[in-house]
């Protein structure tokens, strides 16, 4: 909670400092000290995110491997040092009566869908620095549908830049993300299947009603346009 306040703390010092507001894909300052202990509801992607790293990275530090799952209590660090998790006897055995939780579906490039129905107003651009993805306009509360089958690893309304944000990922390569929604209708650690509906269009923190989509593999964005169907 104290590096949520923090990082908070950071983003409305920035904003105070300058009256430009950075697009989807601009970087949060990278924590590199102390520590965060899970609570309920968190990802591993969702602190990388709001820590300034790459979910990847922050896993291979902490010696957390595919698929990623984390237990609430577990202790992640952010300065190099390895952590360790212990339950109480108690907990543990609570831990072994349960069902390991299921591993997020495995995708291929193949059967990518628009996530929302609409003209592209701006492409994909591997020289711009800023936006990473592509913009569709679309109409107040418009459904936002999930591109392909995953998890919820991302959901937060009023993030700077973003507006309300899902962000999903798919099996343990690639990530959606759809911002700018009026609406979001998904939670963190949820599972969606492809064209399940996860969020309305909106204009939050955007000029327009619009969609930013984004998708990534292993952190690096990809041209949308060259995954999804012909429109």
């Amino acid at each position: 909670m104290f590096f949520r306040l923090l990082l908070i703390a950071v983003l409305l010092a920035t904003s105070a400092c300058s009256s430009k507001t950075p697009g989807p894909g601009a970087s949060v300052p990278k924590v590199m000290r102390g520590e965060y202990r899970v609570m309920r509801g968190d990802t591993l992607y969702s602190i990388a995110i709001r820590h300034g790293w790459n979910y990847k990275n922050l896993a291979r530090t902490n010696g957390i491997r595919p698929p990623y799952s984390l237990k609430v209590g577990q202790v992640v660090r952010f300065d190099g040092r390895k952590s360790t998790y212990t339950a109480n006897r108690r907990a543990s055995s609570r831990a072994r009566s349960r069902k390991p939780p299921p591993a997020p579906p495995s995708v291929t490039l193949r059967g990518w869908q628009w996530p929302m129905k609409g003209p592209v107003i701006r492409r994909f651009s591997s020289a711009d620095k800023l936006n990473k993805g592509i913009r569709i306009a679309g109409t107040l509360g418009q459904p936002v549908r999930a591109s392909l089958a995953g998890k919820v690893v991302f959901a937060v309304n009023n993030m700077r830049g973003y507006g309300n944000l899902v962000i999903v990922q798919h099996g343990t390569l690639y990530t959606s993300t759809y911002a700018h929604n009026s609406r979001l209708l998904v939670k963190e650690g949820q599972m969606v299947r492809k064209g399940q509906k996860i969020a309305e269009a909106g204009s939050s923190d955007a000029e327009r009603v619009q969609l930013y989509f984004e998708i990534r593999q292993n952190g690096r964005p990809l041209n949308p346009l060259s995954l999804l169907p012909p429109s």
